[in-house]
């Protein structure tokens, strides 16, 4: 069992940010996807195990974590696979029993990785793992039903949500500024974005019973 998982992926990294981060942020095991393992290395960050294809890690960190005294286990992908790095060492975490997965390094760069990552959700939202992809301005994950928010828990200020699937509902939000209540959330709606919570709320619930939601948690 892997417990709580930190992923590192190959994204650009916020170096200042996931020192910070990572300092208060409560977890059992490292895993880095590819060039993952360099923003680890930069760190000076432990890590029980990196895997991926390694044609954008450098030579230096590959030998330093591959060394007797790191202990660090590590999988190396052919280049030519059909995921991408992040997917497949996600998948493996799952198989291997983590109860909650945080993923850095996730969001910066290419649109095309970052749209991966966030579909790629789906995969621990389905087994009823919770899963978050987060950089120095938001934290993002998915929820298919009934979720309550606790004040001093959100990332930021700011509470948005984007249909991953064609449409949700009835969604019906209380204890936020802007409330709904029955609504159906359809592609292209941007009914439920930058909301908050209601100036008196210690909690905020988001209700729905059909299809699944972004939710983005979003400071300036």
């Amino acid at each position: 069992m892997l417990g709580k998982v930190l992923l590192i992926s190959g994204g650009k990294a916020e170096m200042d940010f996931i020192r910070e981060y990572t300092a208060s942020l409560k977890y059992d095991t490292v895993v880095c996807a590819d060039s993952g393992l360099d923003t680890a290395y930069r760190l000076g960050m432990p890590v029980h195990y990196f895997m991926g294809d390694f044609d954008s890690v450098s030579q230096e960190t590959l030998a330093e974590y591959r060394s007797a005294d790191k202990a660090a286990k590590f999988v190396q992908y052919p280049k030519a696979k059909d995921y991408t790095d992040t997917q497949m060492v996600l998948e493996w975490i799952l198989s291997e029993g983590a109860s909650e997965i945080t993923i850095l390094g996730a969001t910066g760069g290419r649109l095309d990785h970052f749209l991966s990552n966030l579909n790629i959700l789906m995969k621990p939202l389905k087994q009823g793992i919770p899963a978050y992809i987060v950089d120095s301005h938001n934290r993002l994950y998915l929820i298919d039903g009934e979720t309550t928010l606790h004040r001093e828990q959100v990332f930021g200020q700011y509470i948005s949500l984007q249909p991953l699937s064609e449409k949700v509902y009835p969604v019906t939000l209380t204890g936020f500024q802007y409330g709904l209540k029955d609504y159906t959330l359809t592609y292209g709606d941007g009914r439920a974005i930058s909301n908050e919570f209601a100036p008196e709320a210690q909690t905020a619930t988001i209700s729905f019973t059909h299809g699944e939601l972004i939710v983005i948690e979003s400071r300036d």
